[in-house]
């Protein structure tokens, strides 16, 4: 056992650093104390291997000194067991014993050992001798962080978690357990870096690093096979093995959840940053690491995905999901790429005089394999791979050349296209809208630029120098999908649109419902109050239309009018009668004159 003597804390200052000694010889333990002593290092010593362990896997450890033939474990075993702890990569462990042949020797390094002292010992020359192995260990033990672990938040990195995934797996394979991989990231760190630079973003990173150090410290003392990692990025990665390491990753998941519940605070601003997480258990969800890691990626994204869970547990349907999602990312990449999307167009009418007063371009994609895709479905996909920015770039293009068409036939008329946050906030639509104008000869004040109203509320100052930068072209700017998100009354006054958009939510009950008629009233006396231009959308019903009439709404535009159409529909049906009525009209005013 311990001798009570060893356990000293240095009264002054933090704890000295501990030399763990087993020897079952009273005086080989007494004066190995005293050699490391002499190294500045208190002792615990042990006269069997057991204890020794133990003692040396629940504490920070110097060096291990250890006699070869003890009770319980020999010297041999209790090193293989040390090295087999990832925090003993770099621990100098010396195996002390009056073994000294061959076989011993190559027995003891083959164990893991550092160095092999022979008894008799030269007691003189041994504390000489310790301090020599602990300053190279020192100086392994810096190149070992260097190599794995993360320099921004002092964790352990992607080398280091895997390898030690990989010793996990073998362990629990052996003792049949279980190892979860929980995978973490963090949810618009992005915006983080992008808004206020990557200095404060780093300084987020250490905040999280701590805040999940935290949330995990109450698990360690009942789950000592734990490791949490940053994965790189803003993605973070936590390893347990138990027994029921599934049930165990929920809770741990779920502790790192709360951990996020308050903000992250810093200079005076605040950061909400709260973490998806994907859970993925060893054997059931995979034989190796690499099928977890990807699995709890898998389930990573599905957390991400559905909007109302921060946890998602992996499950095989996951894969088949993500598989078709990633299949349709390629063709809808390629489909940009060669040309194979498609704008249809829904006209908007005045109600002043029933006649077209503008288009919006909507579109549509129709793949050879999977057929009409989902608009909703594709965006998506694009928003998500990044790949929104070259498709808004196509709908531009496709616009433009549209108009170039319809003008060479006569025919002017107003176009609205959708751009996303994602390309006012990333991009530079207005540059590509001035430069595809231009190679179409077109005027760019033809276009009109439909948001949504959260991007307006988001008050970005990047999100207002593009759309001013729309305005110096001429571009007209529409507020889609009025009333639907936040409260937009104060920022609709400091950028105030052309056009707002009342939505088709508020307008499909308009008539029978008095809640969604009080909304609508609403919307057009702001619009009248700030001068802005009224369009309703989703009219379906005469009952609607009516009652939008009655009320002064400016626009409509809905299934009831017309379904979206084909350049050529849309020119046979509209755009040829109303370029006549204007000459009638124009023939008409030279007529008075």
């Amino acid at each position: 056992m311990s001798s009570p003597e060893s356990q000293r804390v240095s009264a002054n200052g933090p704890p000295a650093p501990v030399a763990i000694i087993a020897d079952d010889e009273d005086l080989g333990r007494l004066l190995l104390a005293e050699a490391a002593a002499e190294c500045g290092l208190e002792s615990l010593t042990f006269d069997n291997g057991v204890e020794a362990l133990d003692a040396a896997l629940s504490r920070e450890v110097a060096i291990v000194l250890l006699d070869v033939d003890m009770p319980g474990l020999d010297g041999y075993a209790v090193c293989r067991r040390l090295r087999a702890d990832p925090r003993f990569r770099t621990v100098p462990i010396v195996m002390v014993t009056g073994h000294e042949d061959a076989t011993a020797i190559r027995l003891a390094f083959e164990a893991g050992a550092t160095d092999f002292v022979s008894k008799p010992v030269n007691w003189a020359l041994l504390p000489r001798r310790l301090a020599y192995i602990l300053r190279n260990a020192a100086a392994a033990e810096h190149i070992e962080r260097l190599a794995y672990f993360d320099a921004l938040t002092g964790l352990p990195n992607r080398q280091r978690c895997l390898e030690t995934a990989e010793q996990m797996l073998v362990e629990a394979a052996e003792s049949h357990e279980s190892v979860a991989l929980i995978y973490m990231d963090l949810n618009s760190f992005k915006r983080v870096n992008d808004t206020f630079g990557h200095s404060v973003g780093d300084t987020v990173l250490r905040t999280v690093a701590t805040k999940l150090t935290n949330a995990l410290a109450g698990f360690r003392e009942q789950h000592r096979h734990l490791l949490l990692a940053r994965f790189g990025g803003d993605e973070f990665v936590l390893l347990v093995r138990a027994a029921a390491a599934r049930e165990v990753a929920v809770q741990l998941a779920n502790a790192c959840c709360a951990a996020f519940r308050e903000p992250i605070q810093y200079d005076g601003l605040e950061f909400y940053s709260a973490p998806s997480i994907g859970v993925a258990v060893f054997p059931d969800d995979g034989r190796d690491v690499a099928t977890v890691l990807k699995h709890a990626d898998t389930a990573m994204y599905q957390a991400k995905a559905s909007g109302t869970s921060s946890v998602a547990v992996y499950t095989p349907a996951m894969s088949s999901r993500l598989r078709n999602w990633l299949d349709l990312e390629a063709r809808l990449r390629r489909a940009v790429q060669d040309d194979l999307l498609r704008l249809v167009y829904q006209p908007k009418f005045r109600l002043s005089d029933n006649r077209i007063a503008g288009v919006e371009a909507l579109l549509r994609w129709c793949d050879a394999e999977y057929g009409e895709i989902s608009p909703n479905r594709f965006v998506e996909i694009a928003e998500d791979s990044g790949l929104i920015l070259d498709m808004g770039g196509w709908v531009v293009r496709a616009a433009c050349r549209q108009l170039r068409e319809w003008l060479d036939r006569g025919y002017r008329i107003p176009v609205a296209i959708n751009v996303s946050g994602k390309e006012l906030l990333h991009g530079d639509p207005a540059r590509v809208l001035e430069m595809e104008a231009a190679a179409a000869g077109v005027p760019a004040s033809l276009i009109e630029i439909e948001i949504t109203e959260t991007l307006l509320v988001k008050d970005s100052g990047v999100v207002r120098a593009a759309l001013e930068r729309f305005r110096q072209l001429g571009c007209r700017i529409a507020l889609d999908d009025f009333g639907t998100g936040y409260s937009s009354l104060a920022y609709i006054t400091r950028f105030p649109p052309d056009r707002i958009k009342i939505d088709k939510a508020f307008v499909h009950n308009v008539d029978r419902s008095p809640a969604d008629a009080a909304i609508a009233n609403a919307i057009l006396s702001i619009g009248e109050t700030l001068s802005l231009v009224v369009t309703a959308e989703g009219v379906e019903r005469p009952g609607q239309l009516e009652w939008l009439r009655a009320r002064g709404c400016h626009e409509v535009q809905g299934f009831l009018l017309s379904r979206p159409l084909s350049p050529q529909d849309l020119e046979q049906r509209f755009l040829r009668a109303a370029a006549n009525e204007e000459r009638a009209d124009v023939r008409a005013r030279l007529a008075n004159e």
